[in-house]
């Protein structure tokens, strides 16, 4: 038996939810979904970051007239 057959024989003989887990990860949309997740969220948490702060009121420093 090949490498990749074995592996889909195993898959289904283990079980629905491992044979379910591994239909989802051959899934050409599900690959694009968690790449877009990893691209996307650290830019998002940076944004927002960066939206906080220029929000705040700017900070004077003592003795520093304007």
């Amino acid at each position: 038996m090949s490498g990749a057959r074995q592996q889909d024989e195993q898959a289904r003989q283990s079980g629905p939810a491992a044979s379910v887990w591994t239909r989802a990860v051959r899934r050409p949309w599900t690959v694009v979904c968690v790449v877009a997740a990893v691209v996307v969220g650290p830019a998002a948490a940076t944004a927002s970051a960066l939206d906080r702060a220029n929000a705040a009121p700017p900070l004077h420093a003592p003795g520093v007239s304007s």
